[in-house]
């Protein structure tokens, strides 16, 4: 038996990077080996410094999170 806790994981971030373009670069990636992906901005949409609040993170369903590194490490087929 699932809970729907099951059905919806949260999602996990598989890179964090100092730019939006860098992200947008890796998501297209992602998304050219069919793997879904969420930008999240935390850098108070470039307001804040990058140095202390972690940068812009790059988030995959948890079930793709493997893939994902893969893809990202180059080191996919």
């Amino acid at each position: 038996m699932t809970s729907a806790n099951d059905a919806h994981p949260e999602p996990v971030i598989v890179s964090t990077f100092g730019s939006v373009g860098e992200a947008e670069i890796a998501q297209a990636k992602l998304r050219a080996f069919g793997v879904e992906s969420q930008i999240v901005d935390n850098d108070g949409g470039g307001v804040l410094p990058v140095d202390g609040d972690g940068g812009i993170e790059l988030e995959v369903r948890a079930v793709d999170a493997e893939a994902a590194l893969e893809i990202l490490s180059d080191q996919a087929p």
